[in-house]
Formats: C-alpha cells, sequence, structure tokens
C-alpha cells in the first residue's frame, strides 16, 4: 500500500480525486484496524474479568465499557462520516436507490468503490476472502448487473 500523509497534514481540497481515493483507503484500514484492536482488547478483558482480583473488578469493568463505548461509535459514526465526506452521500443513495442491501453489503459497497480487492477486504472484515466474494454475488444480482458488469466499475460510476 502507498504511504499516504495523515489528514492533518494534507489539504483535502488540493488533492486529485486518486489522491483522495488513496487518503480514504488509508484512513479506512487505519479505523478497521483499531476497531479490531479494540474488539480483540474487549475479549481478553472479558476473559481476564473472572480472574482478576476483586478489588479490580470495577476497573476493569469501567475499562470493558470504555472500549465498548468507543466500539459502538468508532464502527458506525467514524466510518460513515469518513466516507460521506470524502464520497459524498453516496451510502443514503445506494441504500435508497436499493433497499434490499444489508448494513454489510454497504460497508463493502464502500469499500469496493475505492477500490480495494477482496482479500483485502476479507482481512479488515475478519472474514474469508469466500465470503467477501459471495457478498459480491449476492450485491451483482440486487444491481441487476449482467456477468460482464464489473461490480466495483458499477460502484465507481455512481454519485
Amino acid at each position: 500500500m502507498d504511504r499516504i500523509t495523515t489528514p492533518a497534514h494534507v489539504d483535502i481540497e488540493s488533492l486529485s480525486l486518486d489522491e483522495a481515493r488513496k487518503l480514504l483507503r488509508a484512513m479506512t484500514i487505519r479505523e478497521v484496524r483499531y476497531t479490531s484492536i479494540l474488539r480483540r482488547t474487549s475479549e481478553l478483558m472479558k476473559t481476564l474479568q473472572p480472574s482478576a482480583p476483586v478489588a479490580t473488578h470495577a476497573t476493569v469493568q469501567g475499562l470493558l465499557d470504555d472500549v465498548s463505548s468507543a466500539l459502538d461509535e468508532h464502527e458506525q459514526h467514524r466510518f460513515e462520516f469518513v466516507i460521506e465526506t470524502m464520497q459524498g452521500a453516496f451510502l443514503q443513495h445506494l441504500a435508497k436507490d436499493y433497499p434490499a442491501l444489508t448494513p454489510t453489503e454497504l460497508r463493502l459497497a464502500a469499500f469496493l468503490r475505492l477500490p480495494m480487492p477482496s482479500r483485502e477486504v476479507a482481512r479488515l472484515f475478519s472474514c474469508s476472502v469466500r465470503s467477501v466474494e459471495k457478498h459480491r454475488e449476492r450485491m451483482r444480482k440486487k444491481f441487476g448487473l449482467i456477468p460482464s458488469e464489473n461490480l466495483t466499475t458499477f460502484l465507481t460510476a455512481r454519485v
């Protein structure tokens, strides 16, 4: 992956469309990685809490609550903010035009539009490449694409 400067050091309005997509991709990957770390931390803390000294239970529970809160806000709002900022109202229009799309398919559409290969999306979604390919197949059917039409091209062409 190309090295991208952080948004704090970039004048977003001066970026070309390709540069903006690369920046969005880098930011999205970073956000998904952070989410993955928070999930693993939460799971580990839940398994350790019963064996922790009683005096630390309240502290551990407070940390678990903080992580849970960060995950809720992080996963929903940050992802939507980044995608909407860089891609306009893409997800809203897509959900309106294709109401049968699931939230997972909407997230996948945003990643594919960047574009991101299925292997990389699978890693970020913590699933198999085959799962991503199945989602892509279902999405193609919902969009009514014929076999010769490219899903990524279809998504990229949408406003």
